[in-house]
């Protein structure tokens, strides 16, 4: 698929956002008024080498003419399904590997990193692309990064339109999934999954309903990413997922540029 770029001259003292994964990539620059003045979106044609992923964001940057300037801060999520969420109150930072070793085949130099979000009772622990920070440091020096589970997650609990006794969530990047659920405002649950057709999807969501007790005819899902309102799995979950909602950023960005779709990039738009 052709690279989507939507693009006005920025001034300087910009902030450029990215969201990286093994299926495509986005970013957009804006101004501390939350100003848009350029969204960059690519999906790439197959699933990617994550040793590549450096090279493919840099020539996009370069593409754009973003790497010759200056920003006041970058920030970037990268998203993958070596992740886990561990409540706040049981981490230790010295534990990291521990936290991610029973559910993923760790390598041994694989680094390990978490994230802690303000206001949130749980902690994001990943393996990050580390060719990607090593790029974005060289290139733009110190920036920030998280896991998009954990930006998805942190929005997903704020979010004025996900408000009720039980809130689930379901956050789709390419064949992985991210299944979220919380309970007065509290996370309960968090797993991820790969899933390579409409129908692994809706097996997970139905499997993930059953054991956590949820009537997905009742309980609305709120869903995020690479879902479109009738696309494939749109259609072969919505006879057993009755409301579905593809949830939008509620950041205050003002576009100067024509809008991509804000549900498909709202870990992107959610840096802000």
């Amino acid at each position: 698929m052709m690279p989507e770029s939507k693009n006005k001259p920025s001034a300087k003292g910009s902030y450029l956002s990215i969201h990286v994964h093994v299926n495509g990539l986005s970013f957009f620059t804006h101004n501390h008024l939350g100003r848009v003045s350029s969204i960059y979106r690519e999906q790439f044609a197959h699933q990617v080498r994550p040793d590549n992923l450096h090279n493919l964001l840099l020539e996009a940057l370069k593409r754009e003419k973003l790497v010759d300037s200056s920003f006041l801060e970058v920030r970037c999520s990268v998203e993958n399904n070596l992740a886990t969420i561990v409540p706040k109150k049981l981490f230790e930072e010295a534990s990291l590997k521990e936290y991610l070793h029973k559910d993923i085949d760790l390598k041994e130099n694989d680094f390990i990193t978490h994230d802690h979000l303000p206001h949130a009772d749980w902690v994001g622990v990943y393996v990050p692309y580390v060719n990607v920070n090593n790029m974005l440091l060289e290139q733009f020096g110190s920036f920030t990064y998280y896991h998009a589970a954990s930006v998805w997650i942190g929005a997903l609990n704020t979010h004025t339109k996900a408000d009720g006794e039980a809130v689930w969530g379901l956050y789709k990047e390419g064949s992985n999934l991210h299944i979220a659920l919380f309970r007065n405002k509290y996370l309960q649950y968090y797993s991820s999954f790969v899933a390579s057709s409409p129908e692994d999807v809706a097996y997970y969501v139905l499997l993930t309903a059953k054991e956590l007790n949820i009537n997905p005819e009742e309980v609305p899902l709120y869903v995020a990413g690479s879902i479109a309102a009738e696309d494939e799995v749109y259609n072969e979950l919505f006879p057993f997922v009755r409301s579905i909602h593809l949830l939008q950023p509620e950041s205050k960005l003002k576009f100067d540029v024509p809008q991509l779709q804000l549900h498909q990039d709202f870990c992107l738009l959610n840096l802000y």
